[in-house]
This record gives C-alpha cells, sequence and structure tokens, in this order.
C-alpha cells in the first residue's frame, strides 16, 4: 500500500513538474516573438520539437519508458483542453509526440496553468511606476521616460528588469527628489535618510539601477560611478577643488590669498559657492586630468608657480569644480586679454571627451596639451594596446560631429591599436 502511495506521488510531482516547465518554455517563446509586441496572432505558432528539447532525456530513457508514458498523458490531457496542438510521430500516434504547438487563443489559460503571471501584465505594471516622470523637469529624464514607455507599450522590456517593479518605484521617487536639491551636491547617505528614512539604503537597493537608468537616459560618459552620481547631484564623499598656485578671493569682503601654499590646497564646496572677485597673476592655467600627474607637474614645475595656476579635475569635473573652473574662464592678464588655459589628459578616448565636456560647457577658449599624435608617437613605446570594443568605440566617435578636430588623432590610435595613459608623459621630457 505504502509502495502505490509513493508511485503515486512520484507520477503527481514529475507530471506537475513537466506540465509547468514545458508550457513555462512555450509562454518563452511566445514572450519572444513578433506575436506578442503586435498582439496580433502569427503564422508560425510557439513550438517544441521533442527531438531537440531538455525533455528527450526523459522522453527516451529505456530504463524508466513509464516517464514517456506520464508526459503523453499531460500533452494528451492538454490538447483536450485545446491549450495544445500535438503533432505525433508518423504511425506512432499517442506513443511518440514529435511536435507541441501552443495555441494562440490559449496563452492566457496557459498562464494560470503555468503559475506565471503574464509579462504584459508586468510590462503594464512598470508602465504604470514610470508615468509619473513624464512630468519631471529634467528634459533628458522626460525624453528617455517617453521613449521607453513607447517600446514597453510595443512590447520591448527596453533593457529594464520587468521582474521588480518595486525597485523602480524607489527610482522613480529619488528622480522626483534630486530636481529639489538645485544645483548643490548632496551626500548620499543624508538623501537616503531623507528619503527613505535609512542612511544605508539608496546605496544598497536602489543605487546600481539608478545609475544604470542614468547612463541609458543622459546619453552622457563618465568614467566612474562617483562621476554619475555628480551628475545627478549626488556625492560619496564632500567635493573639494585642488589646485595649485597663486589666486586672489573674497568672501564677504575679507581677501584671501594662496601664493606660497606650496603642494596647493583644496577648496570646500561650501569655499567655491561663496568665493568672489577671482585674480591671478599666472601667465596660465592648467588642468590636469589625473592625481598622479598633476602631482608630478607641481613637483617638477615648482618654480614656475607664480607663472601657471594648476588645477586637478579628477577627470570629468564634479559640479563644485565646474563653478570653479567656469570662474576661471573669465580670468583676464595684465593685457586685458583672457589667461590661457590648457587642458591636459589622456590620449585616449576618455581623455578626449573630458576635454570636450570641459571647453564646450565650462572654458570655450581651452586648449590641449600634449594629446597630440606627436606626443603618442614619441611615447608609442608606453603606449597600451586597445580590445575590439575599444575599437568599435573609437570607430563610433569618428562618426561623432563632436570630435571632428580629433579625427586624425584618433584615426592614428585605431590603425597602431594603441593609447597612451597621462602617467607615461613626464612632464621634465615635455615643453611648454
Amino acid at each position: 500500500m505504502m509502495a502505490t502511495r509513493s508511485s503515486d506521488l512520484r507520477e503527481k510531482e514529475f507530471k506537475n513538474r513537466f506540465s509547468r516547465k514545458m508550457l513555462n518554455l512555450l509562454l518563452d517563446k511566445y514572450e519572444q516573438s513578433q506575436t506578442f509586441q503586435s498582439g496580433r496572432p502569427g503564422k508560425q505558432r510557439p513550438q517544441i520539437k521533442m527531438t531537440k528539447s531538455s525533455f528527450n532525456a526523459d522522453y527516451t530513457d529505456e530504463m524508466d519508458f513509464v516517464k514517456r508514458q506520464w508526459m503523453n498523458e499531460v500533452l494528451i490531457s492538454l490538447e483536450q483542453r485545446q491549450v495544445l496542438t500535438l503533432q505525433w510521430i508518423k504511425y506512432q500516434e499517442f506513443k511518440e509526440v514529435d511536435r507541441i504547438y501552443l495555441n494562440w487563443e490559449m496563452v492566457r489559460q496557459s498562464y494560470s496553468l503555468s503559475g506565471r503571471i503574464p509579462l504584459r501584465d508586468k510590462i503594464d505594471r512598470l508602465c504604470e511606476v514610470l508615468v509619473p516622470l513624464k512630468q519631471h523637469p529634467w528634459a533628458w529624464i522626460v525624453n528617455w521616460t517617453v521613449q521607453t514607455l513607447a517600446g514597453l507599450e510595443q512590447g520591448k522590456t527596453m533593457g529594464l528588469d520587468v521582474e521588480s517593479p518595486n525597485e523602480y518605484e524607489d527610482i522613480v521617487q529619488v528622480l522626483k527628489q534630486l530636481p529639489l536639491m538645485g544645483e548643490k551636491v548632496i551626500s548620499l547617505r543624508l538623501f537616503s535618510q531623507q528619503i527613505f528614512n535609512d542612511s544605508k539604503y539608496l546605496e544598497k537597493s536602489v543605487l546600481k539601477r539608478l545609475l544604470s537608468v542614468v547612463k541609458q537616459a543622459s546619453k552622457e560618459h563618465r568614467e566612474t560611478d562617483e562621476e554619475w552620481l555628480d551628475l545627478i547631484g549626488l556625492t560619496r564623499n564632500p567635493q573639494y577643488v585642488h589646485f595649485c598656485g597663486s589666486l586672489q578671493f573674497f568672501i564677504d569682503k575679507q581677501s584671501y590669498l594662496t601664493t606660497g601654499l606650496l603642494g596647493g590646497i583644496g577648496l570646500s564646496q561650501k569655499t567655491t559657492e561663496l568665493m568672489t572677485d577671482l585674480k591671478t597673476n599666472a601667465r596660465r592655467i592648467i588642468t590636469i586630468e589625473n592625481l598622479t600627474s598633476y602631482h608630478h607637474w607641481i613637483e617638477r614645475r615648482e618654480r614656475h608657480g607664480a607663472e601657471e595656476l594648476v588645477i586637478y579635475t579628477g577627470g570629468f569635473p564634479h559640479r563644485s569644480l565646474q563653478d570653479f573652473l567656469k570662474m576661471l574662464s573669465m580670468l583676464k592678464g595684465e593685457n586685458g586679454e583672457l589667461i590661457q588655459i590648457m587642458h591636459w589628459g589622456d590620449i585616449d578616448l576618455g581623455g578626449i571627451r573630458i576635454f570636450e565636456f570641459i571647453k564646450s560647457r565650462l572654458i570655450p577658449s581651452l586648449k590641449s596639451l600634449w594629446m597630440d599624435i606627436e606626443t603618442l608617437q614619441r611615447l608609442e613605446q608606453k603606449a597600451s594596446t586597445i580590445t575590439d570594443t575599444y575599437a568599435g568605440q573609437i570607430a563610433a566617435a569618428l562618426e561623432d560631429s563632436r570630435y571632428e578636430c580629433w579625427k586624425p588623432l584618433l584615426k592614428y590610435m585605431l590603425e597602431q591599436n594603441i593609447r597612451l595613459e597621462q602617467e607615461a608623459i613626464l612632464v621634465e621630457d615635455c615643453s611648454l
């Protein structure tokens, strides 16, 4: 008696498992079809060919032939309910199935039998979550939302995780609150505490997917998570403006002078917000992408301190530094002309993007320094090879009008399959 019960239990479990797995496989095919996206039944129904399926090992198991019998009983039962249409091997009707077809008119019933939530329901739920962003004050968020909703309505997932609508509710809440901060940058944990009453929740549960949306929506280029955070007004750590050289400025009518501060100085966000009336006796201003190169410059060119004001950008400059650079862009020398400002960065796609960001948004008169074919050729033995993916990105940049003046350098990088990091360039080996 116990053996019979055990056998009955095994049969029931096997049939249930096979039924769910088989229906889910057919529904996977359905959700990937044009029919799902268009909502109109196509000529070709979702199907499974048994000999090419993951079920075939059980179906052809000669040591346990009862499994084929159970699978056939499941399939015949579903065909009788008009969920499936079966195609049998010739002369093997009801014995050996060849193909299993899902009937269009029974798709909803198949979801119910498989215990699966329809993808269309998940998409509709995600659309409900994202709709409020159509009224967002940032144009790039609105554009992304409109395009994303249009794609979702066509049955496309648009690179989003439709299984996690609650996480996108958190993202929408964050994106709605960020514009209220104005142009200021706020601590990630402080912002998380204000929004979620938990200082670590944003970083632990929301940030990865939030940054994914920001990268997709903004169509900007950044190198690090910190730079992406700054784009939306968040920061993990306080932001400082690091520079070396002679600069005079005022805060509340009090004058400050940085002359003689060897090794440079760092100004807080609050200081850069309050400082006014900037002046310098420097003949030129140099912005430097990487920290090692910034310190190397200071060490090697200390005697030129009166001639140069040197600023560390840290890749894409953060918001406080952007404000600072805008103020510097308006400084004039004794001759009444704008002080020359030059940027030194990596000879690669990232360095070029950073230069163009600073030039187009902060310092229209910006010139490049040691970011040319001649420098790359001279130090070619120190260059790094590029990957196929990176080469594809360079090829795409060659088609981008924003990098028109960089085309000779980009072509050379692509032809020689190389790029050069700034740290490979020694200040003492170059001339201004």
